[in-house]
């Protein structure tokens, strides 16, 4: 694949955990013969944080970062300023909250799943998340009960293949 810039191929780091769980982009990847290395040496999550902490490369002290589309539901147009506004309410979030932080948008609801360990916290600050996330625009703000787990907004898709 060369295109206009003459690239002649192009890697990604998709790792092997990703070919055992749903990830609907790896059915473009294979189209446009974008080539994986770490999928294709069978190389983990995890090792790829330990080879990152052996060269010392920040990334292995930092939690996952996935793709921002996953905080909408599937067949959602993708609008970057509403992936932004997502982006920066989780920032905000992160600056008051410890472990992980997602905000998944539901139309007009705005679904927070933290960490179960973190509810307390959210309880106790709950005025400041609120007001800070009306403050973005969003309408209404829902805690989770089932807590931070990744992959939810597969629940409810078929069965998928890798």
């Amino acid at each position: 694949m060369q295109g206009e810039r003459g690239i002649r191929r192009i890697l990604d780091g998709t790792n092997e955990d990703d070919m055992h769980v749903y990830r609907p982009g790896i059915q473009a990847l294979k189209e446009l013969q974008i080539i994986s290395p770490l999928a294709e040496l069978h190389i983990t999550k995890a090792q790829v944080k330990e080879l990152a902490a052996f060269y010392g490369i920040s990334v292995a002290s930092r939690p996952s970062t996935p793709c921002m589309a996953t905080r909408l539901p599937y067949n959602t147009e993708i609008d970057y300023d509403v992936l932004a506004k997502i982006g920066e309410g989780e920032a905000r979030l992160r600056a008051v909250l410890t472990g992980n932080v997602r905000l998944r948008l539901h139309g007009d609801v705005a679904r927070l799943e933290v960490d179960r360990a973190s509810f307390k916290q959210v309880m106790e600050r709950q005025r400041e998340i609120t007001e800070t996330l009306k403050n973005l625009g969003f309408t209404y703000i829902t805690l989770d009960l089932e807590g931070f787990r990744s992959g939810s907004m597969d629940v409810g898709l078929d069965h998928w293949e890798s």
